[in-house]
C-alpha cells in the first residue's frame, strides 16, 4: 500500500484526504493539467504551492475503473510505487 495526498472537489470546495492504494489495481497515470490551472487561476481553495503539480490515477475496483486525483507528479507517484514494493 502506498499513502497518496489526494484532491477531493465537492461543490466547488477543495479538500486534501489522505488514501492508502493499493498499486496493484493501478491501471493508468498521467498529469493532470486541469487541476493545475484551477490552482494556478485561484479557482481551488486550498493552501498549496503555486508549483504543484498533480496526477490522474485510473483504478481497476471490482470490474469497474474509478478515477481520483493526487499531489504530486506522475514520476513522483510512481517513484513511490517502486519504493514501496521493495
Amino acid at each position: 500500500m502506498i499513502r497518496l495526498v489526494q484532491i477531493v472537489n465537492r461543490y466547488t470546495k477543495y479538500f486534501l484526504k489522505d488514501i492508502y492504494l493499493n498499486p496493484k489495481h493501478i491501471v493508468y497515470m498521467s498529469e493532470s493539467l486541469h487541476e493545475r490551472e484551477k490552482l494556478l487561476e485561484g479557482k481551488m481553495n486550498l493552501n498549496i504551492d503555486k508549483s504543484a503539480r498533480f496526477t490522474k490515477i485510473k483504478i481497476n475496483e471490482n470490474s469497474s475503473i474509478t478515477e481520483i486525483v493526487v499531489v504530486g507528479e506522475p514520476s513522483y507517484v510512481e517513484s513511490k510505487i517502486f519504493n514501496s514494493s521493495e
